[in-house]
């Protein structure tokens, strides 16, 4: 399958980066740190080819964030973050970013939005999902994981294209997201073939 031996599959756009990162806090304030110092690590990450947690580890990422250090000594105080990094170009390269975070205006910050309440009963089409991700997973040799959470399985079956989940954006929608979403519509099926489970559509007569 093309896509997932196209490198460019899996990049991912610094300016969202800061969404996977996990956090407490709603400070629209703070939130705008966080974007930018991620999308710091995420460039840095990319140009050089690295893991992000090599570059810089979750945790450091939302310490910064929360402290939002103005001098390299400041940053040299977070834990995980050497001295020698705080004042180098890397160092210097964080600095900046938290600087733009906390001057982006009010009205520019990034907001967390709240998550919708789900309707009772899909439990059921959320474990057809997980049957589809399953089968979809093995015939694409992709972690399931890397094509949706739990969660997301659950936003599908309760609004369907409505969801915003990643599962139905980009190569995740090819590969998983379309078939997820022909299932809460009916239009797709599973069953057993021996010892096996099949996909099948449901063509209307």
């Amino acid at each position: 399958f093309s896509v997932l031996t196209d490198p460019n599959t899996y990049i991912q756009p610094p300016d969202v980066a800061w969404k996977r990162l996990k956090n407490r806090s709603t400070s629209p304030r703070f939130l705008a740190v966080l974007r930018e110092v991620a999308g710091w690590r995420e460039r840095e990450a990319q140009e050089r080819d690295m893991p992000r947690g090599r570059i810089l580890r979750d945790e450091a990422v939302l310490e910064i964030a929360h402290h939002a250090p103005a001098t390299a000594e400041e940053l040299s105080r977070t834990r995980g973050l050497s001295k020698k990094m705080a004042e180098n170009q890397a160092g210097q390269g964080i600095l900046e970013a938290v600087a733009k975070g906390k001057a982006v205006p009010d009205a520019d910050c990034p907001a967390i939005e709240s998550k919708r309440d789900l309707p009772k009963g899909i439990g059921p089409v959320t474990d057809l999902l997980k049957v589809v991700l399953k089968l979809k997973s093995e015939q694409h040799h992709v972690a399931p994981k890397l094509l949706a959470t739990s969660g997301q399985l659950e936003q599908i079956a309760a609004f369907g294209e409505n969801a915003d989940v990643p599962a139905l954006q980009g190569w995740r929608r090819e590969i998983f997201g379309n078939d997820a979403l022909a299932l809460t519509r009916g239009e797709l099926g599973v069953i057993a073939n021996g010892h096996k489970l099949e996909m099948v559509e449901f063509v209307e007569d």
